[in-house]
């Protein structure tokens, strides 16, 4: 299969490296188009998310040079690339597609089985459809990637008590305080979906105060309005509330710092403990922070930690969707290998009915009784019973069959239908 990823993940590229490499909004689409339009690319979708940024493209190339997709990368957001090159990682055929149904299902991902993930590979192939990157392959590919997530979510208990980025923030903050949220005050900045997970997972913490903002200054796409317990602030006025919270977790797709030390610093008057969490790629706090009095500071690679801590109980179900993700990928293999095999298929098709038409015709010839009502059914019924033994034929060998042997009954039939 000519289809290949390259990409940087949490396993091996650290956040400083994985936020110079995420593409957001506008420069999401701006590579696509610059990856689709390099020499021997026919698709290709990006995934860029806190923890990764992954090109899959199908090439029409049987052995397609990855390095372009790196230099491509590195190129886009003004990087040297042998500065990087260290970080990133290249799959191709079958690896390449399991790497995306074990992304899609979460079994790639900081904390084991995950949901939103499978949101994110959603978002990304949408996107690619809409820039017009994403065609035959590229949209089946993602498809059974969605479908087969879908199905280890229901068939196994991976994401059973799963724990998201955000529920692990909240437990992090809890074990930070002692679970002791009484008489604290939390600022949330940012309401998306993150955001929003982080407001469900604190809501019945018993917080004195939730102070949530966005960089619209709105209430967030994920914020619920009847959210009672939570009092929205104007972006522009976040430093104002910080002296008083205990707990800042901050998680938007802005490309600059929503917190420096230097604000922060003039805004806090008061001394005690406080918790900053950096849920963003880019990152949105200056790490620098961390050396303040009475501050804590994490950030996603400080929660890839402790996420390593928790997934003990859902490896025995990983192990049971793997074997999913195994029978999946065989599943898009066999299509992927049955599409070459089309142009012969339409030989074999042709064949037949130009013999069709040649029989039919002697067979209406002989009828001289028979009105043209009656030469219609006949020749539908001929018609339908041939093309019923081809399909019976035709799928069988390609359900049936494993992807060489599909191939020598194909080359034989073609071969046997162009010598006629």
């Amino acid at each position: 299969m000519n289809i290949y990823v390259t990409g940087v993940n949490h396993r091996i590229a650290p956040l400083e490296v994985r936020e110079k490499l995420s593409f957001n909004g506008e420069e999401h689409v701006q590579a696509l188009q610059a990856i689709s339009a390099l020499p021997g690319v026919e698709e290709c979708v990006l995934i860029s998310t806190c923890n990764r940024t992954e090109v899959y493209i199908h090439s029409l190339e049987e052995n397609f040079e990855n390095e372009i997709l790196e230099n491509t990368l590195c190129r886009l957001k003004a990087l040297d690339l042998y500065g990087f090159k260290k970080y990133f990682y290249t799959y191709q055929g079958q690896k390449a597609v399991k790497h995306l149904f074990k992304v899609a299902g979460g079994l790639d991902s900081m904390v084991l089985g995950e949901d939103q993930i499978l949101g994110q590979v959603k978002s990304a192939h949408e996107a690619a459809m809409d820039t017009k990157t994403s065609a035959v392959v590229m949209n089946t590919l993602f498809r059974e990637a969605v479908t087969t997530a879908k199905k280890i979510k229901t068939s196994t208990e991976i994401s059973k008590n799963s724990v998201s980025v955000a529920s692990l923030a909240v437990k992090v903050v809890g074990d930070l305080f002692g679970n002791d949220f009484e008489n604290k005050n939390t600022l949330i900045i940012g309401t998306g979906k993150i955001g929003s997970v982080v407001l469900k997972n604190l809501g019945d913490k018993g917080l004195r105060k939730i102070y949530a903002t966005s960089r619209n200054h709105g209430r967030g796409s994920g914020a619920k309005e009847d959210n009672t317990c939570v009092e929205y602030v104007n972006y522009n006025d976040r430093y104002q509330v910080m002296d008083e919270c205990d707990i800042i977790i901050s998680s938007t797709s802005s490309p600059h710092y929503t917190i420096t030390r230097d604000m922060l610093e003039k805004a806090l008057r008061s001394a005690k403990k406080r918790v900053f969490i950096d849920l963003a790629v880019p990152r949105d706090i200056d790490a620098d922070i961390r050396n303040l009095s009475g501050i804590s500071y994490l950030n996603m690679d400080d929660l890839q930690a402790e996420a390593g801590r928790n997934i003990d109980r859902r490896v025995v179900e990983a192990k049971k969707a793997e074997e999913m993700v195994n029978e999946s990928v065989a599943e898009f293999e066999h299509w992927y290998e049955f599409r070459k095999v089309l142009p012969v298929i339409k030989d074999i098709q042709s064949f037949a009915d130009g013999i069709l038409e040649e029989k039919v015709s002697q067979t209406l010839a002989k009828l001289k009784n028979a009105t043209e009502e009656d030469k219609e059914v006949i020749r539908a019924s001929m018609t339908n019973t041939v093309n019923e033994i081809l399909n019976k034929f035709v799928y069988s060998i390609r359900e049936c069959s494993d992807k060489e042997d599909m191939q020598t009954y194909f080359r034989c039939l073609g071969n046997a239908v162009r010598t006629e």
